[in-house]
């Protein structure tokens, strides 16, 4: 077999069929055949998300310049955190102003009652047949609570210049501990008192007969009193009188020399008192002191009654 250079080459070796071409098989030619762009599969890029934009290919890539930096999200302005703080502090002031109110008015109401209370407590004492209008102060607090239970803890008593009998009581001061009124509010019962008297010398002496300037009165042992009578600073005359406690309510001022009074202190008589009017009548005498100042006398009661005398 010779070569002819005029002639082609065989493409396949001779006896084999070629397939037929594109053109043979009329196919339309191939996208690279057209010069058109590769499609996203071909690029290998995501799918955009449906109802977006139009795909209009690859962004164009920065070829220049530092790539742009992510600054984070964007600042908020510094007005809106400070608005949203004020609310809850203005309402909490608010609301510590209306407790500051509410407790001020509690406050004065409880004192209010208080007040009407000693008040009316005193009227009563002088309605059981006290001589004067003692002063009251109900302790504790709150005042309204105690009232609430019918059940006083503490009751404090005083009064001054108080007529008993031929003598006037200087001062006298009580504790009422435990003071329960009744359901009825007409009565109650009272724990424990304790209270105390005080007479001075010069109340002593006028109410045995003696008063007027020249006249003293001292102490002369734990249980005698002397009594000193002057005219102009020339003459003086003396007299002993002995202190006792002859009843459970009863003091006795007895002159001892009685013989040999000068016309000074003639009209000096003994004379005896009792506890004022208007205590409850369980209250005992428990002990009598003589100082430089007078007599004090104490007394106490258990399980004490006060009640509303009957209209």
């Amino acid at each position: 077999m010779s070569f002819d250079p005029t002639q082609p080459m065989p493409t396949q070796p001779p006896g084999r069929q070629e397939p037929p071409t594109r053109q043979e098989r009329q196919e339309p030619p191939t996208r690279q055949e057209r010069q058109e762009p590769p499609t996203r599969q071909e690029r290998q890029e995501p799918p955009t998300r449906q109802g977006g934009p139009q795909d209009l290919g690859p962004p164009p890539t920065q070829k220049f310049g530092t790539p742009p930096q992510d600054f984070g999200p964007p600042p908020q302005y510094a007005g809106k955190p400070r608005r949203r703080r004020r609310r809850p502090v203005r309402r909490s002031v608010i609301s510590l102003f209306i407790l500051i109110v509410v407790a001020a008015l509690l406050l004065i109401a409880d004192r209010v009652g208080n007040l009407i209370a000693e008040n009316d407590m005193a009227d009563q004492f002088t309605a059981n047949g006290f001589p004067v209008k003692p002063s009251v102060n109900i302790e504790g607090f709150p005042f309204l609570t105690q009232v609430a239970e019918r059940d006083f803890r503490k009751v404090d008593i005083s009064a001054t210049n108080i007529p008993a009998g031929p003598v006037t009581i200087s001062s006298l001061n009580a504790t009422l501990t435990g003071m329960h009124l009744s359901s009825s509010w007409n009565g109650a019962t009272i724990d424990k008192i304790s209270a105390t008297a005080f007479v001075s010398f010069g109340a002593l002496a006028s109410a045995g007969g003696l008063g007027g300037t020249g006249i003293t009165a001292s102490q002369d042992g734990p249980d005698k009193l002397k009594i000193t009578a002057s005219l102009a600073g020339l003459v003086s005359s003396s007299v002993e009188a002995s202190i006792k406690q002859t009843g459970p309510r009863q003091i006795t001022i007895r002159v001892l020399n009685s013989g040999g009074l000068s016309s000074l202190l003639s009209s000096f008589s003994s004379y005896t008192f009792s506890l004022p009017a208007g205590v409850p009548p369980s209250l005992r005498i428990t002990g009598l002191t003589l100082n430089t100042a007078g007599l004090t006398l104490s007394a106490g009661a258990t399980d004490a009654t006060f009640s509303e005398p009957s209209k």
